[in-house]
């Protein structure tokens, strides 16, 4: 299903925030698939060891991604829980590492950038082949210092935390955080599915409406429970047509896995389809902005900023969701 796929391709998450009718009880789903994370300081070469690759990559899921590393000035890495690692690097680091890649399709504004990616469960990926050496090479002459990663370690079935066995690896808890919206105005959303032209100039306002809705609701903001704007505040005001109800939000914060969104999101669209609540209920996740990536192999970079995020709409009493999808002007998959 569409909706599944956008959560499993994005892999590179920081925050998770749900909101849903005050009668769900979505603290309790939101703890039971909080996943911890790690920080840890590796070199490169650490990442290519076969005892690495044995015991992290080859049967499970890690998703890694350097820290304090802007992706539109220096040299980011990561690990995309596929087995891919991926550089994105410097013209000057990449012509000193010997290793070929591809250059990045950002603009040249900011120099030019080049992308390498390392399928770190192939064949080839062992200390007697000629490409393991050549890469070997490379990361023992300039990629040789220490970098600090954010790591997820799951099971590859259940998505459950895994215990990261590596020297200096220190085990971080997310943080989740939950508060009440009394008399919110809720947009309805049953018209966003049951329009027959969904190119027409209204309905592409009422989704941006209701996707604008969406950020301030998670802000906490009290414009969502009014429907006339303070003029001296902003001009923002709920369109019509909405329904009044009270709403349950929790965030979590960390590295949410795309396994832990996705038992989440199934579980949200069952809630949806059964429940007896007029509003809808949003799933809304919010990507790393200098992680390499996006969705899948989107390549992604920063201009005025690195957002990527996306939006998930279940409507009442139907098992269908509209999907809002954001990212910057620097990222392919725009």
């Amino acid at each position: 299903m569409e909706h599944l796929k956008c959560i499993k391709t994005h892999a590179f998450n920081y925050r998770c925030t749900i909101i849903a009718p005050d009668s769900a009880d979505i603290g309790q789903l939101v703890k039971n698939h909080v996943n911890c994370y790690y920080r840890v300081t590796l070199k490169l070469s650490d990442l290519i060891d076969p005892a690495f690759i044995a015991a992290f990559i080859k049967n499970n899921t890690l998703i890694a991604l350097s820290l304090g590393r802007r992706i539109d000035t220096d040299d980011v890495f990561a690990i995309d829980g596929h087995g891919t690692l991926i550089l994105s690097v410097c013209k000057d680091t990449y012509e000193s590492l010997g290793i070929v890649g591809t250059q990045a399709q950002v603009p040249l504004e900011r120099g030019s950038r080049f992308v390498i990616k390392i399928d770190l469960r192939a064949a080839c990926m062992v200390p007697e082949k000629k490409y393991y050496q050549r890469i070997k090479a490379g990361f023992d002459a300039v990629l040789n210092e220490g970098v600090e990663f954010l790591v997820g370690y799951y099971d590859a079935e259940t998505g459950g935390s895994l215990n990261f066995d590596v020297p200096g690896a220190t085990q971080c808890t997310p943080v989740v955080e939950e508060h009440t919206v009394v008399d919110a105005l809720v947009p309805q959303l049953s018209e966003l599915l049951t329009a027959k032209d969904k190119a027409a100039e209204d309905w592409i306002e009422r989704a941006q409406d209701v996707f604008e809705w969406v950020g301030l609701a998670t802000l906490g903001s009290s414009q969502v429970t009014s429907a006339v704007a303070d003029s001296e505040v902003s001009e923002y005001s709920v369109s019509e047509p909405y329904t009044k109800a009270s709403l349950r939000v929790v965030s979590v914060s960390g590295m949410p896995s795309p396994m832990a969104i996705s038992a989440i999101a199934q579980r949200l669209t069952t809630q949806a389809s059964t429940q007896d609540a007029a509003c809808g209920t949003f799933l809304c996740v919010w990507g790393h902005e200098d992680a390499p990536v996006s969705w899948a192999s989107s390549e992604h970079s920063y201009l005025t900023s690195g957002e990527h995020m996306f939006v998930q709409a279940y409507i009442p009493q139907s098992d269908r969701c509209a999907i809002f999808q954001a990212c910057g002007p620097w990222d392919s998959h725009s």
